[in-house]
Parts: structure tokens; C-alpha cells; sequence
């Protein structure tokens, strides 16, 4: 998911896509002083908002978890304060903040990239992915939060239709052009055109940054075909990475990740929305560790200081993946008798 922003090409970068535009980490009287001013959620006394899990919907007072978080990638002058929900234990922002526009500024995940960061992001990135060898003849894929394509380009080599989706229709719009495949940033019109006929629907680092994660669920059981498949990967913050590193942590890339699932609260939400959570598992992603050395040694992150580490990282993340999760949910087949919807479908370009 992203928000409308130029789209430059930068410089090489594989932890986020490229290297972000250097701002120095603004002093905590800064931080906290646009965090009162700035119109993005922050702005209100946490005590006017009353707590509502993004989860299980719980409004219990939650347990402070990590206080007062920078935005160690961009430093952008926000903080943030993460509690853990007293009933589903999921972690996430308070307040939520109402407009994250202004998180997004300069963040350089969706720009175009140079033909050495696909290379390399085929080593460090394309294990935390769905493996596209597991798509059968003639199903359908959508890509929900596609970024740049990469992964919707990768998976053209199949015999699959394929649709993305991504928020910002100007970059939505040029991915369809370059790759010549529809790519929607209506949620609505996608659901009009694809309700029920989706079989494979992955969302790849995204449920993380999304300020209402029911309204997610509610669109994913909605464009799912009976039997269809969910495939969502998100960090662990109750990985030994996010012990260790702490509010230094990559993996909590505050302010932009606004939530933290557990398995056992995901299972309750996929039940509410029809799905059943039919695997969980660790996978191999070494971002987490090398991009908080960094963070650890400067403060913030430095993309020569990343490369020194992303050897260990990428050992580590092998050796004792954890840091980061794949999810696997089924949507339940109803017992009524009745086939489902086809899946051949080939609307107007979105």
C-alpha cells in the first residue's frame, strides 16, 4: 500500500527499494512539538482516544509495549508509543492515527529500481514471498499492495491471470502500462469486477501499515473464491530480532507500521471472515537484523553500514529465521450444494 508521491528514480537500496533522502534525527522536544502540530492522527492528547484493538476489536485498557519510537529509516519528527492488547495480545499505535499521508513523504519503497537492486533483491527479498511455482494453469492471483510490480512481473513466467492492486493510482496506473496487466486502486471497482473469482490473493509486507486491518479481511473475503488462499507476510515483534533490537528494531519501522499480529489473534479474525489459518510459518528475511545495525551503531539507518551486515543477516535469517511471518489462510467452502464462480476473467484494464 503506498499514498500518492513522485516517483524518481534513486539510488540502489535493498532494504526498502532504494536509499531514503538522509534527514537527521530530530531531537525529542522537536518530535514531540510536530507530533502536537502536525494534522496526522498525532496531534490529539492519547486520552481523548479510546483504545480499540485492531484485532479483536477490544477496548480493555492495553499494556504499554515500547514508548516513544522514532522514525529511525526517514526521521520523520513523529514518535511513537505501541501497547499490546490485553485480550488477543496484538501490538499496535495509539492513538491510530487518522491521516499517515505525511508518514510516506520521501519513503522510497515504490520507486523504480536499477536492474542491480532486482538482482539482489532476488537473494534477499524473493524467499518472503509467495513461490509462484506453487500456482496451478489458469488460476487467478491478485497482488493487494503490489508496490512496484516486481512480484506480479515474477509470476508472468506462469500461465495465471493476473490482477494488482495499489492505492496510488498514478503509480497503479503506470505499473498497468509497463506490465501490461490490470492493476486497480479502487477497492470497490476491484471487488465489482473480481468478487468470488480470486484464488490466490497475497499481500506482501502490507497488513502491518494498514489502519483498519477488519476492513482488509472484509475486501479479501469478498474477492476470494471458496477454497481460495490468503498469503500475507508481516514482521514478528515477538521475534528474538524485536527483543534484541527493541525501538532500534528495522522490523518496527515506526511510524509507518502501525500494527503487529500474532498467530493466535490472526485465527480469530480469519474466523470471523469465513477463512481458516491453515499454516504459519518463520521465513528466511535478513532486512530485520542487518537493517537495525544500523540503527544500533548511528541511530539511524545507513545503506553501507546495511551491506556490512547483510551477510550475517542473510546467515542468520537461515539459520534462525524469526524476525518475520507467512501466513496461510483458507477461505471455508460453504456446505450448501453449488458450484463455485469461475475464475477465467478478463474485465477492462482498471
Amino acid at each position: 500500500m503506498t499514498v500518492n508521491q513522485k516517483e524518481p528514480v534513486a539510488a540502489l537500496d535493498p532494504a526498502f527499494g532504494v536509499v531514503p533522502e538522509l534527514a537527521p534525527l530530530p531531537a525529542r522536544g522537536e518530535a514531540v512539538q510536530a507530533r502536537r502540530n502536525h494534522g496526522a492522527g498525532f496531534s490529539r492528547k492519547r486520552e481523548e482516544h479510546q483504545f480499540k484493538c485492531l484485532y479483536c476489536g477490544s477496548s480493555a485498557a492495553p499494556e504499554p509495549f515500547l514508548e516513544d519510537c522514532p522514525d529511525c529509516y526517514l526521521g520523520k519528527p513523529f514518535r511513537t508509543d505501541c501497547f499490546k492488547c490485553c485480550k488477543c495480545a496484538a501490538v499496535q499505535a495509539w492513538p491510530i492515527p487518522a491521516d499517515v499521508s505525511a508518514f510516506y513523504d520521501s519513503y522510497p519503497v515504490h520507486r523504480r529500481k536499477s536492474g542491480l537492486h532486482r538482482l539482489m533483491r532476488k537473494v534477499v527479498m524473493a524467499p518472503a514471498y509467495f513461490n509462484p511455482s506453487l500456482l496451478t494453469e489458469g488460476s487467478t492471483l491478485l497482488d493487494y499492495g503490489c508496490g512496484d510490480g516486481w512480484f506480479l512481473e515474477k509470476c508472468k513466467q506462469r500461465n495465471v491471470f493476473l490482477i494488482g492492486f495499489e492505492k496510488a493510482r498514478t503509480l497503479s496506473e503506470n505499473i498497468s502500462k509497463r506490465l501490461d496487466i490490470p492493476i486497480y486502486s479502487d477497492p470497490e471497482r476491484l471487488i465489482s469486477d473480481f468478487q468470488g473469482k480470486v484464488d490466490i490473493l497475497t499481500m506482501h509486507f502490507v497488513l502491518e501499515h494498514l489502519t483498519d486491518v477488519a476492513n482488509a479481511f472484509g475486501h479479501v473475503q469478498k474477492l476470494l473464491r471458496p477454497g481460495g488462499t490468503f498469503f500475507f507476510t508481516i514482521p514478528n515483534i515477538n521475534s528474538w530480532e524485536a527483543r534484541l533490537f527493541g525501538k532500534k528494531w528495522h522490523g518496527l519501522d515506526a511510524p509507518r507500521h502501525i500494527s503487529f499480529a500474532n498467530p493466535d489473534c490472526i485465527k480469530t479474525l480469519a474466523r470471523k471472515y469465513g477463512m481458516k489459518c491453515t499454516e504459519v510459518r518463520s521465513i528466511p528475511f535478513p532486512n530485520g537484523f542487518a537493517g537495525s545495525v544500523p540503527v544500533v551503531l548511528t541511530g539511524r539507518f545507513n545503506f553501507l553500514l546495511y551491506l556490512c551486515a547483510l551477510p550475517l543477516g542473510l546467515a542468520l535469517s537461515r539459520l534462525a529465521p524469526s524476525g518475520f511471518s507467512a501466513y496461510s489462510l483458507k477461505k471455508k467452502v460453504q456446505s450448501t450444494s453449488g458450484s463455485a464462480p469461475a475464475t477465467t476473467h478478463n474485465p477492462s484494464n482498471a
